[in-house]
């Protein structure tokens, strides 16, 4: 892929009227840059309200955003961008259907940013597009992320972690925001995302957060056939009380790509974990092994693993052995498993494949944040770039 290459800075007054008017909390210069580790945006209101303070806090990056995955999806010239944009339309009658919300958020983000709609949407429906376009071209590329849920004690009482490192390509390095939204008629949320999405990775009021891990099978992007975005799904999950409750909402949803989702909560009932392994036909669910579960870009659930396309190179299966080694491990020194992540999420052992990943050997692919979701203490905590050579910075959980 040819890389693109413009300016995506935010003047300081840009972002000193955002904070003033939307509430955002954005960085400039070093030390406010390690106080927040990303922009953050404070929004409340209904669907359309949060959409509107997104795209008006967040343009530039959600301009850039749109670029690459417009260049991205296309081949480098192959897809045509009006092709790509009438694929992103054809998702909007199956999210109005079954997330109305979604749509009217969407529509915000593009007022807000000064975009279409169809463009907020493939933003949010790359990953779908993605499979689409790789069914018709046989190109794979595949990021590679490493998600972890694990259990422990914190002062004898059960505790819990969820965690990943996002692995992406290092273009994308400068723009991910933290969004903190308050929805009238949903519950309260904290997600790292990249600019322009609904959700990714996090966390809400109920202590149930989500984890990432991109996975393909060959029933991925049938032609004709369009479903939920995988990011939009990620929301439905941030929207929901419970495990089961977040379980229904994927099954009952149409799919048209695969995906992994590590879910865990930490509420009164006490800790849990659940994956599920997703695609356009199944959804798979492993539990725990011991204090762990773990995952990385191949499916583990025999029923799927045959069709797996995702799982052909040494990355994966580096990196998810690496980390149960170190889980077990660490277990026999550590209790608390937010720290116990925290070492997993650092390390660079198993190279050229380590689980902190830099630009070596794949330039197109390095670790743009780790993040650890301490829902026993409801804290979030962040690196800037690869956790081995970025510091945590720890931000609050959801009030």
């Amino acid at each position: 892929m040819e890389k693109i290459n413009f300016p995506i800075s935010i003047s300081r007054r840009q972002f000193i009227e955002s904070m003033a008017i939307l509430g955002v909390a954005g960085f400039s210069g070093c030390r406010t840059r390690d106080r927040f580790a990303f922009p953050e945006l404070k929004a409340s209101g209904r669907a359309g309200d949060l959409g509107l303070a997104h795209g008006r806090a967040f343009a530039p990056q959600i301009g850039f955003n749109l670029e690459f995955y417009k260049q991205w999806l296309s081949h480098s010239g192959e897809y045509s961008i009006d092709r790509l944009l009438r694929l992103a339309k054809a998702f909007v009658p199956v999210i109005e259907e079954h997330f109305p919300d979604m749509m009217e958020e969407m529509e915000g983000i593009a007022s807000g940013a000064g975009k279409k709609t169809e463009e907020i949407v493939l933003i949010n429906a790359r990953t779908d597009i993605s499979a689409i376009v790789e069914r018709e071209s046989q190109r794979l590329e595949i990021p590679a992320c490493t998600s972890l849920a694990l259990f422990g004690q914190i002062k004898n009482r059960p505790a819990l972690a969820l965690g990943q490192n996002w692995d992406w390509d290092p273009l994308l390095a400068k723009a991910p925001v933290v969004l903190r939204l308050e929805p009238a008629n949903a519950p309260r949320l904290v997600t790292l995302v990249e600019a322009g999405m609904l959700a990714k990775i996090g966390f809400n009021q109920h202590r149930l957060g989500v984890c990432l891990n991109f996975l393909s099978h060959t029933a991925d992007g049938r032609p004709g056939h369009f479903g939920i975005p995988i990011h939009c799904l990620l929301r439905a999950v941030l929207s929901c009380a419970s495990l089961e409750q977040a379980v229904e909402i994927i099954e009952s949803s149409p799919r048209c790509a695969s995906a992994n989702f590590l879910l865990a909560q930490h509420d009164a009932r006490g800790p849990e974990a659940l994956d599920l392994e997703i695609n356009p036909d199944t959804v798979a669910k492993l539990t725990r092994t011991g204090n762990r579960l773990i995952h990385t870009n191949h499916f583990l659930s025999p029923g799927l693993a045959a069709g797996c396309t995702s799982g052909r190179g040494p990355s994966t299966m580096s990196r998810y052995a690496k980390a149960e080694k170190l889980a077990q491990v660490l277990e026999e020194i550590e209790t608390d498993p937010g720290k116990r992540m925290r070492q997993i999420l650092v390390s660079r052992e198993g190279l050229p494949y380590p689980i902190s990943r830099d630009r070596n050997p794949d330039p197109s692919s390095s670790t743009l944040s780790g993040i650890v979701m301490d829902l026993t203490r409801n804290r979030l905590l962040l690196t800037n770039g690869p956790p081995h050579r970025s510091p945590w910075i720890e931000r609050p959980g959801v009030a």
